[in-house]
């Protein structure tokens, strides 16, 4: 009897709650007491979870992960709209970006010192030449282009045609083009240094992990399992720190106040002229330069390394870029349609940061026919955008012509966002582009590349705070 009246009363309440709950607000799975979804995401490959979602909930639901409410979106249009928002400029409270940057540096840092630090950011890079318009560009562009000459040489140094994995050249060579503009042309990364740094990165970029259940649980980190991942990543970013405290010693005796050359030494500059130092400390140089490390190398890394590996798979996109490259100056980047379209194509169908980067909500926000309640997480799952069967045509052929128009010049469609969107977008996007595009046209002005013999090649890749390509050997035969 009793067990009779008790299911009589949640059905009762559940009806209720169907037919008197807000109109606007968001579907979405049952969630566990504590744990919410955390026990149904897939721990190697959570962004494919959440993808699955949106067939059954549409492009905006909700999501509890832990101790905390999710808000994913997987429209370009509704992220766009809700990422222009200022209420949204903040960033989440997971645990460990809170345990790495401490609301420090520049992706993750807290409101104003983001607002002010990305102005910093984005004027020394225009003063270097890293965007797009700039009248040290041609500058920027042949320091890159000394860095991928390196990298050429140095795959050749091996032998005719060669067997390898091209991660350990990659790293190097990029890790020195972004040391070059970071720290500054007086440190050059060794081989030993550059796989260091990248180690310990990578380290980091593992604990960011924003599907991963630390940062919604954050309990967890009393168990030894956790606590040896936390005291890993301590030791990664102290190794990290050991090569900026070198640089930043070696700068403050030695800089240029009026003509920095590297943004330790545009920060230091604005130190010495007294800029507020709630802001400019040395504490604060180190977060923002282990945070710009973090964002350029990585991205610029992963996505070489899924470039060369859908180009040795695919032979014919390989030999349209080079027969492009045969038409145009090397120089002439804005003419080189087809080769940026297969770097685009990259980035959509191994999207970066498939969970994009989250952001967090100040305020309760109201989008077209939905709510957005205060506090929530909010989640570009940029994976679905970028596979969506109903805006990328066969979204798993690898196809570049989709980022060509009918008169075969590229275009950016709405709903390509390698990069995020917003106010708080990467600052470095003409810099990637840049490196991305010297790098692939050096390549394949030298090499053919290609796949073994007998083998296929695993696209699967492995996330984190990224999507990373697995270690994996290709040939490189010169021409």
């Amino acid at each position: 009897m009793i067990g009779t009246i008790f299911v009589v009363i949640i059905i009762t309440t559940l009806l209720l709650f169907t037919l008197f709950r807000d109109k606007k607000s968001l579907p979405g799975p049952w969630n566990l007491p504590i744990i919410g979804y955390l026990h149904k995401l897939d721990p190697t490959a959570p962004y494919l979870t959440l993808t699955e979602l949106v067939d059954k909930y549409g492009p905006v639901y909700t999501i509890k992960l832990g101790l905390i409410n999710v808000v994913a979106k997987a429209d370009a249009k509704i992220v766009k709209k809700v990422l222009a928002k200022d209420e949204t400029l903040t960033r989440p409270p997971l645990y460990m970006l809170n345990t790495i940057f401490e609301n420090k540096g520049f992706a993750f840092a807290a409101l104003d010192l983001w607002r002010d630090q990305r102005k910093f950011v984005a004027n020394f890079l225009k003063t270097v030449g890293a965007v797009r318009v700039s009248p040290n560009r041609k500058a920027c562009e042949a320091s890159i282009r000394e860095y991928a000459e390196e990298f050429v040489q140095a795959v050749e140094s091996q032998n005719h045609s060669v067997l390898l994995d091209p991660s350990e050249f990659v790293t190097l060579y990029v890790n020195n083009v972004a040391g070059s503009l970071i720290l500054g042309k007086q440190l050059l990364l060794d081989k030993k240094t550059a796989a260091d740094l990248t180690e310990s990165l990578d380290k980091v970029a593992e604990s960011i992990a924003f599907g991963g259940p630390l940062n919604f649980l954050p309990f967890l980190s009393f168990l030894p399992k956790f606590r040896k991942s936390i005291n890993e990543l301590k030791e990664a970013m102290n190794r990290v720190r050991k090569i900026e405290r070198k640089v930043i010693d070696e700068c403050q005796t030695s800089f240029s106040e009026d003509t920095p050359s590297s943004a330790v030494e545009a920060f230091l500059s604005q130190m010495s002229k007294g800029a507020p130092r709630h802001i400019y400390n040395l504490d604060q140089l180190h977060y923002l330069l282990f945070d710009l490390f973090l964002a350029s190398t990585e991205s610029i890394i992963t996505t070489l390394r899924w470039t060369l590996l859908y180009l040795a798979q695919y032979q014919d996109v390989q030999n349209k870029i080079r027969q492009e490259l045969l038409e145009m100056e090397m120089e002439d980047f804005a003419n080189l349609h087809y080769t940026k379209a297969a770097i685009a194509e990259v980035s959509r169908i191994r999207t970066l940061a498939p969970l994009g980067i989250p952001h967090y909500a100040a305020k309760n926000i109201s989008v077209e026919n939905f709510n957005i309640p205060k506090g929530a997480m909010i989640m570009p799952l940029l994976w679905a955008i970028h596979m969506d069967p109903k805006v990328h045509k066969d979204p798993d052929e690898f196809r570049p012509e989709r980022f060509l128009d009918s008169d075969g010049n590229f275009f950016k469609p709405e709903s390509f966002l390698p990069f995020q969107t917003g106010k708080r977008m990467c600052v470095g996007e003409d810099l990637a582009h840049m490196m991305l595009q010297i790098f692939v046209v050096n390549v394949l002005k030298n090499f053919e590349i290609g796949r073994p013999e007998g083998c296929s090649l695993d696209f699967t890749g492995v996330c984190g705070a990224s999507l990373t390509p697995k270690p994996q050997k290709i040939i490189f035969k010169k021409i």
